[in-house]
């Protein structure tokens, strides 16, 4: 299940019909302007159309963060690159 946003504050939804069944299902962006999407197919024809991640940006609360490679984790040894990752304030 993804969070996504739409490419655009105006658009009211976006019908999708699936390939195979020829069934429609309607997303439409709530309060907060996010659909959740739960089929990989109807997710991939989103982003082509334009739609973005809702998780994007921000920093973490807490934890650390790698100098080398700007990686947020919770551990003092980066994941991603094996360096020493510093306490964020």
């Amino acid at each position: 299940m993804t969070r996504l946003c739409m490419p655009d504050g105006a658009v009211r939804g976006i019908d999708i019909q699936g390939a195979q069944t020829g069934t429609t299902t309607a997303y439409n962006p709530g309060r907060d302007g996010t659909v959740t999407v739960e089929n990989p197919q109807h997710e991939r024809a989103l982003r082509e159309y334009g739609a973005f991640p809702a998780n994007l940006g921000g920093r973490t609360r807490g934890g650390y963060r790698c100098p080398d490679c700007s990686f947020g984790s919770f551990f003092k040894t980066c994941s991603r690159c094996g360096g020493t990752c510093e306490r964020e304030t």
